[in-house]
């Protein structure tokens, strides 16, 4: 763990290096909104311990080189959704685990936060509402029981902190749902064990756990038939329905499921086959997590016609993918003067995965989805060849208008965002219930009206429509997302700003973390109402804290912040959890023996200092204190003497 100057007079070092003006612990300042801050006790000020990772989105290398110069074949033409890719992605995850997020190697920021966590819920609550009056033919035959179960089944949960933000998102709704919060139950899904015992262990997901509002499950998405749940032991199946409607989360998830390529090319359809291959002479270990950042495609397209999942899929779904490939056949040929032709990726394993799902519920299912997503046809234009991002590992561009079509083409419906700059897609999408396990499907239906169907299946759900465009359309995760990257890029912004960005974000301890030196500089010169705002919001942010990276230690920069603003006994709360839930630091020691003194208890300041220097023998500021304490201790006695 890095340490950093310690904070002079006259600037403090942030993480970047740069010298910022005023100093937040010692600042006499004040302004004419309120009283001056007081000199600290101790006269020094708090030291930091840690720098930021970054868990936002990172720049990403492309994937879609053809290849040069050396190249092994590993594996011949083959149908894309077949092909060892998929399993090259499954192996990175596997043997990864939670480190994929933990160390930053997978971005995960802008669908791990506690904005879009209470987005989700309020589009839950919409179609609770809906549910709850019954009002329309399509709400009133979901058939929603409060006595029974309500499952919300997450999709590829990863290390599981999106989960977190959702269950206490609802708990903030619990008086407005419409349906008891006691019978909501949670269920973190993935297909490795070994996110599952970190689930299992996490101390900020235990009371959900007792409470019975959370279970886990190992769920392979695009291959498994049912769901057992590891703590109740029920079972999500066709053959064991649930009476209620199922609530599906699919964040970053359908862009790593397995897809299936084709081109429509002057109106003739075309299906993709790839040869995977590697830039190095040989691949010893395929299952070698690394061997990804290695791979070099070849592509072939051969004619075929829309009955190409005739015999694959089942004969249910055939028929639904058979809807799908004769719209983009028919909306290319029809709306394509240029001759640009079209690459489509069709989202084979997210399709398998919804029907699995769906399968389990006699009452349909709702789906909110985020992900990087194409929702419009026109994204589509051009013969090219799939195009991958490696972040670790791999993701491709998911389809959400092929997901859509999939879902109208069954009966449901599609929202999409409008914004198609989104860093961020989110949809809903929704598939009603029917006592054959969701196997109803409307009639065919050409391009131009499936927007039209779309929109009138939708308006049967208005609260669900409203809360869909209050809170992605009109402003979403994506726009949260651009506005604290925005911030965070401004050269100095104002102490405002961060604290009105605090309060969108629901008191986000990852936001408050990337700005926490700027808080630091600027609280001491603050109004006292402002200065206000943030002490009340510390605890929140504090409730809303999730470990995951242990380098991120929030609790001890709640620490820093309690000291700059003279509150003591405060700062040595947090300190204390810095402890006790990471681990001694001989920092966060030090800035406990400061506190001690400002309090005016030199014995106790002193046993913290002496801490510090036993952690760190060369700590020279610990040894100044301790030298300093000491010879005010011996002051103290000879006068009591």
């Amino acid at each position: 763990k890095s340490i950093l100057e310690p904070l002079s007079s006259l600037s403090i070092m942030v993480e970047s290096g740069e010298s910022v003006q005023n100093d937040p612990m010692k600042g006499k300042g004040g302004d004419s909104s309120g009283p001056a801050m007081q000199d600290a006790g101790s006269g020094e000020d708090a030291v930091t311990k840690t720098e930021d990772k970054s868990s936002e989105s990172k720049e990403e290398v492309s994937l879609n080189r053809p290849p040069t110069g050396k190249w092994t074949q590993l594996e011949d033409y083959k149908r894309f959704s077949d092909s060892i890719l998929w399993t090259f992605m499954m192996n990175f995850y596997d043997q990864k685990g939670v480190d994929s997020w933990s160390q930053g190697i997978v971005p995960f920021f802008i669908t791990s936060n506690a904005y879009i966590g209470r987005t989700y819920a309020k589009l839950l609550q919409g179609l609770l509402f809906d549910l709850s009056l019954a009002k329309t033919k399509m709400a009133s035959q979901m058939k929603l029981q409060k006595d029974e179960k309500l499952y919300i089944v997450e999709l590829g949960a990863g290390a599981g902190k999106f989960s977190f933000f959702m269950l206490k998102a609802l708990d903030e709704l619990k008086n407005v749902l419409d349906f008891p919060l006691e019978n909501i139950v949670y269920v973190l899904t993935d297909f490795t064990e070994s996110n599952l015992n970190f689930w299992k262990d996490h101390h900020a997901l235990k009371p959900f756990v007792e409470s019975g509002r959370l279970d886990f499950a190992i769920f392979d998405a695009s291959n498994d038939d049912k769901i057992v749940l590891r703590h109740s032991g029920k079972v999500l199946s066709r053959d064991q329905p649930t009476g209620n409607p199922i609530c599906v989360i699919a964040n970053y998830i359908f862009d790593t499921l397995c897809h299936d390529i084709f081109h429509v090319d002057g109106g003739v359809l075309k299906e993709g086959v790839v040869s995977v291959g590697s830039s190095q002479e040989g691949e010893p270990d395929l299952r070698d997590p690394e061997i990804i950042e290695h791979i070099q495609n070849k592509y072939k397209y051969h004619n075929c016609d829309i009955d190409y999942y005739k015999g694959v899929e089942s004969d249910v779904d055939a028929h639904h993918f058979s809807q799908m490939l004769r719209w983009y056949q028919e909306f290319f040929s029809d709306n394509d003067p240029a001759e640009l032709g079209a690459s489509v990726l069709v989202p084979v394993g997210s399709i398998r995965a919804l029907r699995n799902i769906s399968d389990a519920s006699e009452s349909g299912m709702i789906v909110l989805a985020g992900d990087k997503a194409n929702c419009h046809p026109e994204a589509f234009r051009g013969l090219v060849d799939p195009h991958f991002a490696i972040h670790g590992s791999f993701s491709v561009m998911a389809n959400f208008h092929a997901v859509g079509i999939y879902c109208t083409s069954r009966g449901g419906f599609a929202m999409h965002n409008q914004s198609e700059e989104a860093s961020l897609q989110v949809s809903c999408f929704f598939i009603p219930g029917s006592k054959e396990n969701g196997q109803n499907s409307s009639d065919a239906f050409k391009y131009n009206e499936l927007e039209k169907l779309d929109e009138e299946r939708a308006s049967q759900f208005p609260m669900l429509q409203q809360s869909f465009n209050d809170n992605v359309n009109s402003f979403g995760p994506s726009d949260f997302f651009a506005i604290q990257r925005c911030l965070k890029e401004e050269a100095r912004p104002s102490l405002a700003n961060v604290v009105a960005l605090l309060k969108l974000s629901n008191w986000d301890p990852d936001i408050y973390f990337k700005f926490r030196d700027l808080v630091l500089v600027q609280v001491s010169s603050a109004s006292c109402k402002l200065r206000s705002d943030l002490i009340k919001g510390m605890p929140h942010i504090w409730a809303n804290y999730f470990e995951l990276d242990k380098e991120k230690d929030v609790a001890f920069e709640i620490g820093r912040f309690y000291y700059g603003v003279l509150k003591y006994s405060e700062a040595l709360k947090y300190y204390g959890i810095s402890t006790n839930t990471l681990g001694e630091h001989h920092v966060t020691y030090h800035n406990m023996g400061l506190c001690q003194y400002s309090l005016g208890n030199l014995d106790s300041a002193l046993t913290y200092f002496r801490k510090a220097l036993a952690l760190k023998k060369t700590y020279e500021k610990a040894s100044n204190w301790i030298e300093k304490v000491t010879r005010e201790l011996s002051d103290e006695s000879k006068k009591q003497n």
